[in-house]
């Protein structure tokens, strides 16, 4: 005889915990009335390469515009602001499209392989003919696809090749990170807490925050940025900003049952603890990146270069702005 079945109960719409106050410096600009024309501007690029169909308005109120406005606080072009805008958009739906929604499309077990196929479009592959125009083909019917050609036409009309370089190299690292969701998604197995963060760093923000010498209209030669106390800096900032991610983000992944292995959750499992304990604890993970962050950047600010102390400026503006759009986004409302 068959044991009954049970259902689970609802998860219910209210999380069941509170995100406390973090360690992080408050925004350095907010000019409402540009992010809002960062917004509409970006809006218009979006059914053009036809990411999120059918989720316009809750894109829109996710406020990408704002997004971009909070975190490059050293320029008030628009346009150079969209590039930002269009950068969250199009690795946003990545993640949606391949991940996270079903409704989009996405999958765990098919997140490895359309990864894979995306790099095309961070990386140009030089195909023999027929081949090029069958890749092309393939990557046209792809809206996500087409979001990154077009996203990555705009870095190079902004960057010079060795910033278009880098944007290349941490984005593909990055990919290469999120494939790993999949197994873990599929076989329900979870990854150590040092696995997680460790793969955070790099399925993260960077990405993003590579473009804040192009955006703000100058650029970190590479060997500067390859340095081993500016990678780290910058590594930092990247897993700080991602570890707010996954504190607003955790209960809507959660109610999608796609969350489970999130850092809150990975911590209420090795912990036995409440969510709410969880939740601390993460902010807690998270306040000890950023005091890192704080003390290497005081001691890069020692004898830094008016260059390099341009980036670390911007650097901080960066997390600033994040932990400010995190807080009052539409896209982690319940």
């Amino acid at each position: 005889m068959k044991p009954p079945q049970t259902t689970a109960p609802p998860r219910s719409a209210t999380p069941p915990f509170v995100v406390r106050s973090l360690f992080c410096p408050p925004p350095t600009r907010v000019d409402e009335a540009l992010g809002r024309e960062v917004n509409e501007r970006l809006m218009a690029w979006i059914p053009t390469v036809g990411i999120f169909a059918g989720k316009h308005e809750k894109l829109r109120a996710s406020d990408f515009g704002r997004y971009a406005m909070l975190c490059h606080a050293d320029t008030d072009d628009p346009d150079r602001l969209l590039l930002a805008a269009q950068c969250f958009a199009a690795l946003f739906a990545v993640d949606d499209h391949y991940c996270d929604d079903p409704s989009l499309g996405g999958s765990p077990e098919k997140v490895a392989e359309k990864l894979s196929f995306a790099i095309t479009a961070i990386d140009p592959a030089y195909l023999p003919a027929p081949f090029d125009g069958e890749l092309l083909q393939q990557q046209r019917a792809d809206p996500v696809i087409r979001g990154l050609l077009a996203y990555m036409a705009r870095v190079a009309h902004f960057c010079t090749p060795s910033q278009v370089a880098r944007v290349r190299q941490i984005t593909i690292a990055m990919f290469v990170t999120m494939a790993a969701e999949g197994p873990w998604r599929i076989y329900g197995t979870q990854p150590t807490i040092a696995e997680y963060l460790a793969s955070r760093q790099v399925n993260s923000f960077w990405p993003c925050q590579v473009l804040i010498d192009a955006i703000d209209g100058y650029e970190v030669p590479a060997n500067l940025y390859a340095r081993p106390d500016v990678h780290r800096i910058s590594a930092l900032a990247s897993l700080a900003t991602t570890l707010v991610n996954d504190l607003y983000s955790a209960y809507k992944e959660h109610l999608k049952e796609t969350g489970d292995f999130k850092l809150p959750y990975l911590l209420a499992a090795r912990h036995n603890c409440s969510l709410q304990d969880a939740i601390d604890k993460a902010a807690d993970i998270h306040d000890a990146v950023m005091q890192q962050y704080v003390a290497l950047e005081r001691q890069l600010l020692s004898d830094a270069t008016p260059l390099l102390k341009r980036y670390l400026t911007g650097l901080t503006a960066w997390i600033a702005g994040n932990w400010e759009w995190h807080k009052h986004s539409a896209r982690y409302r319940i």
